[in-house]
């Protein structure tokens, strides 16, 4: 390609090849920053980085900047943008991509350099990593005038190198409820839609293709050059039909457009170039890891690679570094989580080496054995950190177990179902309970000494199965499951699914079967042997006899509340509550409705519950609008978010209070049409944590039974870390500073603090530091 040297402008192409030998290659630019090659698309979604690293580069005291992150994040985009914005008068560029190290680039770069003092951009150091390096410490040390910004998937680990995180743009989190409006707020999706819009002029984000925006934005990874290259498809497919196109990263007829360099035409070069970099042992280890769908450890990563533990996190140290593992603070060990795009590629390796199979039986073994261990506390005193460590986990979890059943492993898969089927039921994955306890029944029953199994598949089937409105289905169950217990002799299991048929009322058990079934179950749980399941038998019971028998409800809350507080189960006692605080508020004890109320809230919030908060949740609006009339706003909100979280589960239980429907009509007619409208809508956009804890943010806190509830653990170390830092009165840019941090990681940082804490500003956060201050320490995410 013909060259042009412009001695005004210093206009001088070079390629890093071609430095040596003379030959001019657009690639090495010395030129004031207009001179720059730019890009012909806006730059979407990076204003405070842009602002934030423009103000570094004025700052003279960093000499050595590097931008790092995944590959298509758009480190070359924002060094472009924020070096113009900086406005720095003499600017001199190298395009290493593509490139491989060469000995003398230290001293042809220094040739190339003016005399006067300038700024280097080294862009796409990855590849040539240690002769850059070398080149850059080597011309620091000689020539003071100069500065240097680099764009690189690694840092150049030199001495005072000022790194600046570049991260993906924010995406929508699943199951995408949010709204039009809401999406819109997110960088990734106004990032597709500009795109889209470069395609085809007419887009624009509906009701319609929203869910399909925000998935594939999240599929991508919110990487900026991935995003890029699934909105150019829109040339040949519908949005929905992109959902089916991620892996598929053939380019379309037409091309992509010409301004692309060959490193970011397709999605599949993003991974590829990185991989590249990488060793053999690091190579396998990383196809091997990407089975894990929601991550994985250093002890896990060196099972799976048959390495010592030095060496595991050498390895994994070196793929963080590179930004194909992300690393997941929190908990007594790090975890580690892969990209989207990574996984995809990686899986395609595996399959094509023939090793995915082998690598599918080791994860799914590695579940297996997690499912088993797991089961036991989801009942017990470690319930709220079981139910934390799971709901991360969960993906990786159905693959096993799918895995598990294709491979012809059905009574594993059945083991783990029957292990597993308590966090179903209180997270709110109902559907998938109901799919593997009908499998594992079947399982079970066709298989030689597992009678007990077949009888507690049945008995958890039906549970599942009243919760969710099927009634028929669920007496079916628990009869089968009482009459395998009968034939085993044991009695108290049989009392106990005798009380589940009996809450049913479906089949013909004759009069008076709610009574005899509730008396036999307070003579079960009188015994010192008896367990939880009969606790958890009780309460259907008592909510069927709350409204004819107040003294049998009172006795049967009073034995299960007793049971669940035996064995320590959270979700137990806070269901206990519920109801409690609910019937407390029908005969007007407002006070005591209150704090019970309250309690309730507390404990079910604790582990994430599900099933049984939208009650509770109506319960506390009911006892707030009985209470406080003009609070009708909040009322709604309430009464919306438990709507959204019942759909969500496809949850219908026994409901523990009558007075939602009389309530809500009246809500309605004090607040106007758009006042009402607005409120609900707000209340759906709640997630579960958060209705509960806009409940919990009106009422007196906890005492008493209360102080021995485990207490909510909502920030990670880094998150409680910030919040120090917002209540010693920092700004986001001292604590990006303090921290290392880009200003807008600090800002999501400090968002997110403020949702998992229920607080509306820095100053509510600094109270909460100060307050935990006063009395045992930081809350950090186990």
């Amino acid at each position: 390609m013909p060259t042009t040297r412009t001695i005004r402008d210093r206009v001088i192409p070079m390629t890093a090849v071609a430095l040596a030998t003379g030959e001019p290659c657009p690639q090495l630019i010395v030129d004031t920053p207009s001179g720059l090659p730019g890009h012909r698309g806006t730059l979407v979604g990076r204003d405070l980085e842009v602002l934030t690293l423009s103000a570094l580069l004025g700052e003279e005291t960093h000499r050595l900047i590097t931008l790092t992150g995944p590959g298509g994040v758009g480190k070359s985009r924002l060094a472009r943008e924020a070096v113009a914005d900086a406005r720095i008068t003499r600017v001199v560029r190298l395009d290493l991509h593509g490139t491989t190290g060469h000995d003398d680039l230290t001293e042809t770069l220094a040739a190339h350099l003016p005399d006067e003092p300038c700024l280097l951009v080294l862009d796409g150091c990855e590849q040539t990593a240690d002769a850059t390096a070398a080149a850059v410490d080597t011309l620091l040390s000689h020539t003071p005038g100069l500065r240097v910004l680099a764009t690189s998937r690694r840092a150049l680990h030199l001495y005072g190198e000022q790194f600046f995180p570049v991260p993906p743009l924010p995406t929508p989190p699943p199951p995408y409820r949010q709204d039009v409006r809401e999406l819109q707020d997110y960088a990734a999706v106004q990032l597709f839609v500009d795109r889209a819009r470069a395609v085809d002029p007419s887009f624009t984000l509906t009701a319609r293709n929203a869910r399909a925006v925000a998935e594939i934005c999240d599929r991508m990874d919110g990487l900026p050059l991935a995003i890029e290259l699934m909105a150019e498809k829109l040339r040949l497919h519908r949005v929905d039909g992109l959902l089916n196109r991620p892996g598929e990263d053939r380019p379309e007829p037409d091309g992509h457009p010409a301004v692309r360099p060959p490193l970011h035409r397709r999605i599949r070069s993003i991974t590829e170039h990185s991989f590249r970099l990488l060793d053999e042992d690091q190579r396998a280890l990383l196809t091997r890891l990407s089975v894990f769908t929601a991550g994985t450890n250093f002890p896990t990563a060196g099972e799976f690679w048959n390495l010592p533990a030095p060496r595991t996190e050498q390895a994994v140290e070196t793929l963080v570094g590179h930004h194909l593992l992300r690393v997941t603070p929190g908990g007594d060990e790090p975890q580690f989580t892969m990209f989207n795009t990574v996984r995809e590629y990686c899986l395609e390796r595996l399959s094509a080496a023939g090793e995915l199979p082998d690598a599918r039986r080791h994860h799914a073994e590695h579940f297996l054995l997690l499912a088993l261990e797991a089961g036991p506390h989801l009942t017990g005193p470690r319930q709220a950190q079981w139910f934390q460590r799971l709901a991360p986990l969960h993906a990786d979890l159905l693959a096993a177990l799918t895995c598990l059943e294709a491979s012809g492993r059905r009574l594993d898969a059945a083991r783990a179902t029957l292990a597993l089927h308590r966090f179903w039921l209180v997270r709110g994955h109902l559907d998938l309970a109901e799919q593997w306890l009908a499998r594992a029944a079947q399982t079970f029953a066709v298989t030689s000494g597992y009678e007990e199994q077949t009888a507690r598949a049945e008995s958890a089937r039906g549970e599942v199965a009243l919760v969710r409105g099927s009634v028929r289905l669920a007496a079916d169950c628990f009869w089968r499951a009482a009459r395998v217990y009968r034939e085993r002799g044991d009695t108290a299991h049989e009392g106990a699914a005798l009380a589940w048929l009996a809450s049913t009322d479906h089949r013909p058990t004759g009069p008076g079967a709610v009574h005899r079934a509730a008396v036999h179950l307070l003579r079960m749980a009188a015994h010192e042997r008896a367990t939880v399941e009969v606790a958890h038998a009780a309460l259907p019971l008592a909510a069927g006899s709350s409204s004819t028998d107040a003294k049998l409800t009172a006795d049967l809350l009073d034995a299960a509340n007793a049971l669940f507080g035996r064995a320590r189960d959270v979700r137990g006692e806070g269901y206990v509550l519920g109801m409690r605080g609910a019937m407390a508020d029908s005969r007007g004890d407002q006070a005591l409705s209150e704090q019970l109320l309250w309690e309730g809230l507390y404990r079910l919030r604790s582990i994430g519950e599900h099933m049984v908060l939208p009650m509770v949740l109506e319960s506390h609006a009911v006892h707030l609008w009985h209470r406080l009339p003009h609070q009708g706003h909040r009322v709604a909100r309430l009464f919306a978010a438990a709507s959204a979280v019942r759909e969500s589960t496809g949850a219908h239980p026994p409901p523990i209070v009558h007075g939602a429907a009389a309530a809500l009509p009246d809500v309605r007619r004090l607040l106007s049409g758009s006042e009402y409208a607005a409120a609900w809508r707000e209340g759906r956009g709640l997630s579960a944590v958060a209705a509960a804890g806009e409940a919990l943010a009106f009422g007196p806190p906890p005492s008493g039974p209360a102080a021995a509830a485990p207490r909510p653990t909502p920030l990670t170390a880094r998150q409680h870390e910030v919040a120090v830092l917002v209540s010693q009165g920092m700004t986001n840019r001292q604590i990006a500073q303090q921290l290392r941090l880009s200003e807008w990681t600090v800002v999501n940082h400090v968002r997110e603090v403020m949702r998992r804490l229920e607080v509306p500003s820095r100053l509510h956060v600094a109270k909460w530091v100060l307050g935990r201050q006063q009395h045992d320490g930081p809350d950090i995410v186990a």
